[in-house]
C-alpha cells in the first residue's frame, strides 16, 4: 500500500477546505469587491490550473518570439518565484541581461538568456511591474508569466497550459491532488 493511498482519507477534508477558500476568493473577484488593475496595453496571461510543470516558461518564450516575428514589441512580467531580491527588478532590458538567477529567479533568468530583445522584469506586485515596464519601454503587449490565478490584473487573453503527463487521478484540489483550483474555472 502506497503512502498516497494511506494519506488520501486525511487529505480530502483539507482539499475541500482549500476549495472553499478558492471559491470565496474567486466569488469576491467575480462580484467586483476587489479592485482590478487594467491597462491600455494588452495583457496576455500564461498560466495553468495545476502545480508543477506544464510548459508555461516555454510558452512565454514561444509567444514572445511569435509576437516579435510579427513586428510587435512584447514585455514580460514575472513574480520571480524563488528569487533572493524584492520589489521591481529589470532582468533584461531588451539589449542585455542585467542580473543573475538568484536575483531574478530561475525562470525569468532562463527567459532572459533565451530571448535577447525582449524587456523582462520581476515584481511580486504585478500591477507595479506592469506600470514600470510600460513607463520604461515602448511595448505593444505585456506577457504575464504564471498568472492564471492572479486576478488583480485584467487581461486581454488567458492561455492555460496543461501537462500531457497528468492522469485523471491528479485532478483533485491540493493537497489531495495537483489542482490549484477546480477544472471548471478554466471557463474564466
Amino acid at each position: 500500500m502506497s503512502l498516497h493511498t494511506i494519506l488520501t482519507p486525511l487529505l480530502i477534508p483539507f482539499s475541500w477546505f482549500y476549495g472553499l477558500i478558492i471559491w470565496i476568493r474567486n466569488s469576491i473577484f467575480d462580484i467586483d469587491l476587489f479592485s482590478v488593475f487594467s491597462s491600455d496595453t494588452p495583457i496576455i496571461s500564461i498560466g495553468n490550473l495545476t502545480v508543477g510543470g506544464t510548459g508555461k516558461t516555454p510558452m512565454v518564450i514561444y509567444l514572445s518570439k511569435l509576437l516579435s516575428s510579427h513586428s510587435l514589441k512584447p514585455g514580460i512580467i514575472s513574480r520571480g518565484y524563488g528569487r533572493k531580491s524584492k520589489g521591481f527588478l529589470i532582468v533584461h532590458d531588451g539589449k542585455r541581461l542585467l542580473t543573475d538567477a538568484k536575483s531574478a529567479g530561475d525562470e525569468p533568468y532562463l527567459i532572459g538568456i533565451t530571448l535577447n530583445n525582449v524587456p523582462i522584469a520581476v515584481s511580486e506586485n504585478r500591477k507595479i511591474g506592469i506600470q514600470e515596464l510600460i513607463n520604461l519601454f515602448t511595448l505593444d503587449v505585456i506577457i504575464m508569466d504564471d498568472a492564471f490565478q492572479h486576478r488583480k490584473v485584467c487581461r486581454s487573453l488567458d492561455l492555460v497550459t496543461i501537462s500531457a503527463y497528468d492522469r485523471k487521478d491528479d485532478y483533485h484540489l491540493i493537497p489531495w491532488g495537483k489542482l490549484r483550483e477546480p477544472l471548471s474555472n478554466i471557463k474564466r
